[in-house]
């Protein structure tokens, strides 16, 4: 607590520091933060568009995303930019709060339901500056909605195959500086397969209040309970019951050149499963940023957070080779990144982490960009990135194979890229290349810092409004694993077609997986799979809203590989056609 302390000591005293006097422009401050980076955000229109259970379902068509999922329900695991490893090798948070289960620092992403969310932001490529370690492949950051009337809400339900139902409920509002939501998401599903079925709840709270001096400062409270049954090659009647929780803080506050923002957070999970598997684990940390506007053409983010990762196997079934016992482990960092606009056309980025790990050590991360506006509509960007994931308990302790020396793995990345936005038209394309070095494998029955890698990869991507009633999107994703192919399809298109001729909406989406393996060196390949999707909804009213969803239309037979090396890395069936029917109700 000591720790969490001098980092609000610290912020508070930095903000009075960089004060001043002169108006702060939003707009502007809001442009100045664009920091070269391949970003994407799905906003809350997307989303709704789409068919989703988890929130890590409406990531399937997004360029440069791959999302491993075990059916209809159950686990949907992003991969970005061939790193995933069950949400290991990225970074995946709420509100900026890290989720993840901290004895094996894998996410819990069918814990993740969508009641209350209001976008997505998705970071693609390495960048550990900002979003710390295990930011291999990128970042995802989920925002849940703020209300802006006295009271709103919503009611979305949907019912289908498999005996499928979802049940959402929102209620919020904003009066007499106050803020309050509740949100609660009830789902159950038989599955697609014997012994596939799902049954979670998800409750979620926050309460705020907006200070005379325009200070916002919000607690904000999650609880999930489910248990999900997996169906061959998992034995029979095998299931997973999660209980996970979290609690945070947070005030944000913007001065007249500077905005200040502090956090603390503590998750918390309680794991059981049929093999006799029971653990329990915590993650507590603190976070304190400030954005600073210095001239008018330079923004500098600088910040400090640090984090204490718990967790204790209490059982581990007969046969495990785990080690029962309970372990921990802290870090801290700092880190600042400079964007400075030298003219109108042309601006550069500049940043670095320093990063302190009790056990794995130090490490730096960095970040070099450029982007420069060859003409109005034309945007070029170039940019170097380096990376890093410190290990998680697991490594350094649980297992037979377990080293307390590991270092933290490693990862440069270089990106060129190219943005064209005229009128109705956007395009953008992306290469890139990443070397990574002290990979952790397991070697000779022990985990050791040997071996590196080379992913090479393209981005495609384009969308145009056709008019008042027609709007599309499509995307190409090619990425060369070399012989690191388990999991890392080579070829993935997507495309959208969203159709609105007054009250009638249709939303056709496509989704094609090339050149997919299950194993190492192009071995075990997977067939290749065409899914297509459709979705019509029809506007009874500005309030209610009718819906018919389907799903995989074709009726394709594929197989999807799934990164859980504890289960020997599975090959599971995916779900057939799937219809379902639902409504949504907004007051």
């Amino acid at each position: 607590m000591k720790k969490y302390f001098l980092l609000l000591i610290f912020s508070f005293m930095s903000s009075s520091v960089f004060a001043s006097d002169i108006s702060l422009s939003l707009e502007k401050f809001t442009r100045l933060r664009d920091t070269v980076t391949t970003t994407q955000e799905l906003t809350y229109a997307e989303i709704e568009r789409k068919h989703s259970s988890q929130a890590m379902d409406v990531l399937n068509n997004v360029t440069g995303v791959f999302v491993q999922k075990t059916g209809d329900t159950g686990r949907a695991d992003p991969v970005i930019r061939g790193f995933g490893d069950s949400c290991r090798k990225i970074v995946v948070s709420i509100d900026g709060k890290p989720e993840y289960m901290s004895l094996f620092g894998c996410g819990v992403s069918h814990s993740i339901l969508s009641g209350n969310i209001d976008r997505i932001e998705i970071a693609k490529g390495p960048d550990s500056v900002l979003y710390g370690s295990g930011a291999l492949g990128g970042a995802i950051n989920i925002v849940t909605k703020t209300p802006s009337e006295p009271f709103e809400g919503s009611i979305d339900y949907y019912t289908g195959s498999f005996n499928t139902q979802n049940a959402k409920v929102y209620l919020g509002g904003i009066s007499n500086n106050i803020i309050y939501e509740i949100a609660a998401n009830k789902m159950s599903s038989d599955g697609h397969l014997a012994n596939s079925q799902y049954n979670a709840t998800d409750l979620y709270e926050k309460l705020g209040y907006i200070f005379k001096d325009g200070g916002v400062l919000r607690v904000q409270a999650k609880q999930y309970s489910g248990i999900t049954y997996y169906p061959k090659p998992y034995p029979a009647n095998y299931w997973e019951d999660y209980q996970r929780g979290s609690i945070q803080a947070d005030y944000n506050k913007i001065f007249s050149r500077t905005e200040l923002s502090l956090k603390v957070f503590e998750n918390y999970g309680e794991h059981k499963f049929s093999n006799k598997f029971h653990s329990r684990d915590s993650l507590a940390g603190a976070m304190a940023g400030l954005d600073i506007e210095i001239g008018d053409n330079n923004l500098l983010k600088t910040g400090t957070q640090f984090r204490q990762q718990e967790g204790k196997l209490v059982d581990k079934g007969a046969m495990s080779p785990m080690k029962l016992g309970k372990w921990k482990s802290s870090d801290w960092a700092v880190f600042a990144l400079d964007k400075h606009n030298f003219t109108d056309n042309f601006s550069g980025v500049l940043g670095a982490r320093y990063n302190n790990d009790e056990i794995s050590g130090e490490f730096v991360a960095a970040r070099v960009g450029v982007e420069y506006k060859v003409i109005e509509d034309v945007l070029i960007k170039a940019l170097y990135g380096r990376a890093f994931r410190s290990p998680y308990l697991n490594e350094l302790y649980l297992l037979p194979t377990s080293n307390k020396n590991l270092k933290p793995e490693e990862l440069n990345n270089y990106e060129v890229g190219l943005d064209i936005k005229k009128d109705d038209f956007t395009f953008n394309v992306t290469g890139f290349v990443m070397k990574g070095d002290n990979l952790i494998q397991n070697d000779y029955g022990k985990f050791k810092n040997s071996g590196n890698y080379e992913f090479k990869g393209s981005e495609v991507s384009a969308g145009y409004i056709f008019g008042k009633y027609v709007n599309a999107k499509a995307g190409y994703t090619y990425f060369n694993a070399g012989t690191h192919t388990m999991g890392r399809p080579e070829s993935k298109v997507d495309t959208e077609v969203n159709i609105k001729i007054n009250k009638w909406s249709l939303l056709l989406g496509g989704t094609y997986v090339g050149e997919y393996y299950a194993a190492d060196k192009k071995q075990n390949r997977l067939k290749d799979y065409v899914l297509v999707n459709a979705k019509l909804a029809y506007e009874v009213n500005e309030n209610i809203k009718l819906f018919i969803d389907g799903q995989n239309l074709t009726n394709q037979d594929y197989t999807m590989f799934i990164d859980r090396a504890t289960d020997g890395y599975p090959v599971m069936q995916m779900p057939g056609t799937a219809v379902y029917f639902g409504t949504n109700i907004k007051f």
